[in-house]
């Protein structure tokens, strides 16, 4: 039997295979017209990488070949799909819409800068049925012009989930510690040290506020209501509610206005007392005052536990509208809270969150050194 012609027939069809894998394994930098084409490409290239079976070569394009980024995102995507695996979850489909917020070029035209804001959402099947999760993440990207195209250089993000999937796949010890310090700056900006008018993110509310709304001659009664909670996180996981003042860590921000929508009592009082929110009667958020319990991890717990919420010993004892509170790296100080939305298709409890804006995202997030503390809301308060 003559072999040779099946030979030349199978060599070129490895090197039409070849080349169109290449061509379609990422959108390609050097195809790019602008720093922004370049950022939209690789963010929308982590995307495509969760369901690869070569993340790598997907990534490869859009950043400088044998980078430490490089490295990390691809770890990223690996990481990612296996956290996805352990939980039961078949991924159907991932999709990302990117949003460039800014973008800059240097005077040279060698260098940019580009923030953008990326919504990512799973589709993913499990016995139960499906179920869709999301998440929001904002990235201020760096860009260099290599050999007459935008490669992404560095890449900085608020996405509180990096280093669980570092560690998933299987990254250094000390590269997973430094990503959870990372976050845990990023989410927990305001320390035990600030006072106010020292607040990064705006004017401090005034220094009093009344004991009272109103005199009272009776006791009220006043139930939590866990759906009207849900609801509002849900409706504002991934679109802030423009009537609130937003933070660069909101976390705290959102679950106080989830609460709050499921008719959990404010209380009034100074900037360190009591737990409230004034709009001043208007929906402009600019001369909003609050309180520091409002925005503050440590200050809301230390509010909420014995007055509001009550600890639990696990996450079965807390569902749709209590609250889990986050120790990234196991330090002592609590940096995240998120509020409970019910379960998914798979029967585990999910989160929405603002700061990495979630939406029904299964609750442990962090590394194996974060601790946790689930906080059942009460059912009624009587004042």
């Amino acid at each position: 039997m003559n072999l040779r012609p099946r030979l030349k027939a199978g060599v070129f069809l490895a090197f039409v295979t070849t080349t169109l894998t290449g061509l379609l394994a990422a959108p390609a930098a050097a195809a790019t017209s602008g720093p922004d084409d370049a950022a939209t490409a690789y963010l929308q290239a982590r995307t495509a990488a969760i369901t690869s079976r070569q993340p790598a070569a997907v990534i490869a394009p859009c950043v400088v070949p044998g980078s430490a980024l490089a490295a990390r995102e691809a770890s990223f995507a690996r990481g990612t799909a296996l956290r996805q695996a352990d939980l039961g979850h078949a991924i159907d489909e991932v999709t990302s819409e990117v949003t460039v917020l800014s973008s800059d070029i240097d005077a040279a035209g060698v260098t940019a800068s580009v923030t953008a804001h990326v919504v990512t959402t799973i589709m993913w099947h499990a016995r139960g049925g499906k179920s869709i999760e999301a998440s929001g993440v904002d990235h201020q990207l760096t860009l260099a012009l290599v050999d007459g195209a935008w490669k992404v250089t560095a890449d900085q993000s608020n996405d509180v989930e990096l280093p669980a999937t570092l560690e998933r796949a299987g990254m250094p010890a000390s590269t997973v510690r430094a990503a959870a310090r990372r976050v845990e700056a990023i989410t927990a900006p305001r320390g035990g040290s600030l006072v106010p008018g020292t607040c990064p993110d705006g004017p401090p509310p005034l220094a009093a506020r009344p004991t009272s709304d109103r005199v009272k001659g009776y006791i009220e009664r006043v139930v939590y209501d866990r759906d009207a909670a849900k609801a509002y996180v849900d409706r504002y996981a991934l679109d802030y509610n423009k009537t609130y003042r937003r933070f660069s860590a909101d976390c705290c921000n959102f679950a106080s206005q989830g609460a709050w929508a499921g008719h959990m009592p404010m209380a009034p009082g100074a900037w360190t007392i009591g737990w409230w929110y004034d709009k001043q009667g208007t929906s402009s958020p600019s001369d909003d005052e609050y309180s520091w319990s409002w925005i503050s991890c440590s200050k809301q717990i230390a509010f909420w536990v014995g007055t509001r919420i009550d600890w639990v010993s696990s996450i079965s004892g807390v569902n749709r509208g209590d609250v889990i509170y986050y120790d990234w790296t196991g330090d002592g100080s609590w940096d995240h809270v998120a509020m409970l939305a019910g379960t998914n298709s798979a029967g585990q409890k999910v989160i929405d969150a603002h700061t990495t804006d979630h939406y029904h995202h299964f609750w442990k997030l962090g590394t194996a050194s974060t601790r946790y503390r689930f906080g059942h809301v009460r059912a009624a308060w009587l004042y």
